[in-house]
């Protein structure tokens, strides 16, 4: 592969990311809407409860090792063979742990049904295995195109089949076959279209130096993977499934909206930065432009989201999720902070500092399980814990910040300037839209004038203000045209 990447692979990359993304998250938002209005909170909180295992189980798998192969310039078949098969040989044995400790899983949270859905779910575990360095081959070759059509493909028919058991009476059951057969799919869809499958053959010399990378960013990710899903397993045990129902539908929303420019920031840039890891400027330059336009396009979506949260939820889910909305509006601000944190992580992963990586993870994660013991233990309730995560998330961002400007000269004030632009414009967005429900009453035509009338606003003050961003997008669409 060249040693640079050319720009309109770049492009077509981010578009190709884009695309696969927002469409995931439209059949996504419309089954979760369908799902929800059928099944009740607390089967979503036993669904929760059983994803926090698996989620621990799949950092093994899913993308800390195959980072490796994408970070090397030159992987070969053999070094994707290699860490298939060892991949794959991992994912055998947490599936087996899995498998044999769900009894007491089940036991310890007293819910009967537990141990076949985790054990049901896990399948997921050897399957992500193979998908994972698939997704790093996709990625190191920058064949966008491929991967959108077997991910929309495979969320489309899991989503469809999803819907048609809830309807038919299956209950929990139906979110457990969506979730497998969602991965399912995509992994035999891949497999169709990259055309990329594993060798019999196998290198522990080529394997050795892509396992001392990744162990850096599996520690990380497992760190990272048990923070985030801590909070799950305290709720499903100190409160109730229908509390962490609540709690993961607060989070899940936020996620649909945040996670298409996140994962893309994780998909394109780390790679695109790879290539140009010897190069500063260019880092600085693609970091800072990176930063500033995922701030830029999320402040408007997760600020109008925080706005109408409640006529949102009631309209889309009905008045059994109305807790729900105090969740939804601490996670948009969570997951706002998110794209810039994760741009500043790409930075350092793709310069070879895994180990500076796991270090700022560490320090940041303690901070946030003390937060997390204040929440649980002196304030005792689950909103303390969802605030404990955004103060949590704001100390991650000035710890990455402080690094990224030692790193490559992109200094923290820079950054704050950077996120506080957008967020001042967002701010006033939701300013202009506050008043809207007290002049129409119809919850459909208000949501509506309420998201048109944000949307111009913010557009608007982008272009009266010449908002660097707002220009390079209208650029970057000219050019796709």
């Amino acid at each position: 592969m060249n040693n640079k990447t050319p720009r309109h692979k770049i492009l077509s990359g981010l578009f190709w990311v884009y695309l696969e993304n927002i469409s995931l998250q439209l059949v996504n938002f419309i089954v979760t809407i369908v799902l929800a209005r059928i099944l009740v909170p607390e089967d979503y909180g036993t669904i929760a409860l059983v994803n926090v295992f698996i989620c621990i189980a799949n950092v093994f798998v899913s993308s800390s090792f195959s980072s490796a192969l994408i970070q090397k310039k030159d992987a070969d078949d053999l070094d994707y063979s290699s860490m298939f098969w060892f991949s794959f040989f991992v994912a055998i044995l947490l599936y087996g742990l899995l498998f044999f400790v769900a009894p007491v899983i089940s036991r310890y949270y007293g819910i009967s049904e537990l141990t076949l859905i985790l054990r049901v779910l896990a399948l997921r575990i050897p399957l992500s295995a193979y998908n994972s360095i698939q997704t790093a081959f996709v990625s190191s070759h920058m064949v966008f195109k491929k991967s959108f059509v077997a991910n929309s493909g495979g969320v489309l028919f899991s989503g469809i089949l999803g819907i048609y058991l809830a309807v038919d009476g299956f209950g929990i059951w139906a979110l457990v076959a969506q979730s497998l057969l969602c991965v399912l799919f995509n992994t035999f869809i891949m497999i169709a279209v990259v055309k990329w499958w594993p060798k019999c053959q196998f290198s522990i010399v080529r394997l050795m130096p892509l396992v001392k990378y990744g162990w850096k960013l599996l520690a990380t990710g497992l760190m990272f993977t048990i923070y985030a899903e801590l909070r799950s397993l305290i709720i499903g045990k100190r409160y109730s499934a229908a509390d962490l129902g609540f709690y993961d539908r607060g989070y899940s929303f936020p996620r649909l909206i945040a996670s298409n420019i996140d994962s893309t920031i994780n998909r394109v840039l780390f790679p695109t930065l790879s290539h140009v890891q010897d190069s500063p400027s260019q880092l600085l330059g693609m970091a800072r432009r990176s930063g500033k336009t995922s701030a830029y396009l999320m402040t408007p979506l997760l600020f109008g989201l925080a706005a109408i949260a409640e006529p949102l939820t009631l309209l889309l889910l009905g008045n059994k999720w109305l807790p729900a909305v105090p969740y939804i509006q601490i996670m948009c601000f969570v997951w706002w902070l998110q794209p810039t944190q994760t741009c500043a992580a790409q930075v350092i992963k793709a310069i070879g500092k895994s180990g500076t990586y796991l270090k700022i993870e560490v320090i940041s994660k303690i901070c946030g399980l003390l937060l997390l013991a204040w929440a649980v233990l002196i304030v005792n309730t689950v909103y303390a814990i969802a605030m404990s995560m955004l103060i949590g998330q704001t100390i991650a961002f000035v710890i990455y910040g402080i690094c990224v400007s030692k790193c490559i000269g992109y200094k923290f004030t820079d950054q704050i300037h950077d996120i506080l632009v957008p967020a001042l414009l967002g701010t006033l967005m939701c300013f202009s839209i506050y008043y809207i429900p007290c002049i129409i009453e119809n919850a459909i035509p208000c949501l509506f004038s309420q998201v048109l009338i944000g949307g111009v606003v913010y557009v608007g003050l982008s272009a009266l203000f010449k908002l660097e961003e707002f220009h390079y997008l209208l650029s970057f669409m000219k050019r796709k045209k």
